[in-house]
């Protein structure tokens, strides 16, 4: 288990395959790139806050990190 904020500063709890998951994850993910499992995280992941889901008509949905950048 790992503790991540998210953008709103709450500390969120994750497991070591979502911490892995999400540090994978560079500036955009398309979902269509993704397997069934990890499009499965992301989903999960996008409703606890820690990322973010968007649609660009051209490619599709595609993810982005819902975290601060820090210092």
């Amino acid at each position: 288990m790992r503790s991540m904020v998210t953008k709103g500063g709450f500390p969120t709890f994750v497991s070591s395959e979502e911490y892995d998951f999400i540090e994978s994850i560079s500036e955009t993910t398309y979902k269509s790139k993704l397997d069934e499992r990890q499009a499965e995280l992301a989903k999960v992941l996008t409703s606890r806050g820690l990322l973010s889901r968007y649609s660009d008509p051209a490619k599709g949905i595609y993810y982005t990190r819902n975290q601060n950048a820090g210092i």
